[in-house]
């Protein structure tokens, strides 16, 4: 069974899931802000109490630390309760973080040299490893989208490239931009802000973001819209002169697949 998840959903999924592991692992909030490289003790805690996803940045830090995947993290908890979890000393677990790291490096450039969908590991392991440098983006270009924010945020924002094989050439199915530039006009002007928004802040920091996305889609030639639901990942990228962009890589959240809406 597949269905729709909300923002609020996803988040209660992650404070949910960090729990679980905190507890498997036997680690405190404390220990894991210390682990993770926070400079505040209390740092774990704040995500916690707060009522928003942190940035990117973030939950790739504590899952490099815990040794979990970050969809491990934003997965939904009903699937999350399925899956059991080694429960490792707090010494091993720093002990071994430098090897997790390095194992998560190389499973991605393996996922990537046999032309697989990546994952959002994958993606972030190659920014990591490349430092976002476009000329050597050839395995994964066909799944993500590359795009600018545009002058005005009301505006729809500029699309430079779109993966043929990414979320949004596969959902609206086609790889031209004026597809995506035609579904883009149908949002609302306050979404368009945030996704103008979004795409300058990334753009502007140097910081990625990812946040789950909730949108209503009508493919062509069919009679029948779609609620996707997805995780969509921002990456700060330039180009072999040095031109900015960013990088808009989403993927569908565990087990959320296109749902048909009634009616």
């Amino acid at each position: 069974m597949s269905w729709a998840r909300s923002e609020k959903e996803v988040l209660g999924s992650f404070k949910a899931n960090l729990t679980s592991i905190l507890r498997a692992q036997e680690l405190t909030e404390a220990e894991l802000s210390v682990l993770a490289g926070f400079s505040e003790e209390g740092a774990i805690a704040e995500i916690m109490q707060g009522d928003g996803l942190p940035n990117m940045a973030v939950p790739v830090r504590i899952a490099d630390a815990l040794g979990v995947s970050v969809e491990a993290l934003l997965r939904d908890r009903r699937e999350h309760l399925n899956q059991e979890f080694e429960a490792l000393p707090v010494m091993e677990v720093d002990r071994q973080a430098a090897r997790l790291l390095s194992a998560v490096f190389k499973s991605a450039e393996r996922a990537l040299a046999n032309g697989e969908r990546p994952s959002l590991d994958a993606i972030i392991s190659w920014w990591k490893d490349t430092d976002g440098d476009l000329s050597r983006s050839d395995q994964i270009s066909p799944h993500f989208d590359l795009i600018s924010a545009a002058e005005a945020l009301s505006a729809i924002p500029r699309i430079h490239h779109v993966g043929a094989l990414g979320l949004s050439a596969t959902t609206l199915g086609s790889a031209e931009n004026v597809r995506l530039e035609s579904f883009l006009e149908t949002l609302s002007k306050s979404d368009l802000a945030q996704l103008n928004g979004q795409i300058k802040s990334v753009a502007l920091s140097g910081v990625g973001l990812i946040t789950p996305q909730k949108r209503i889609v009508e493919p062509p030639e069919t009679n029948e819209t779609m609620t996707v639901s997805f995780v969509r990942l921002m990456l700060p990228v330039k180009d072999a002169s040095g031109t900015p962009f960013v990088m808009n890589y989403s993927t569908l959240l565990s087990e959320s697949t296109p749902s048909k809406q009634d009616g």
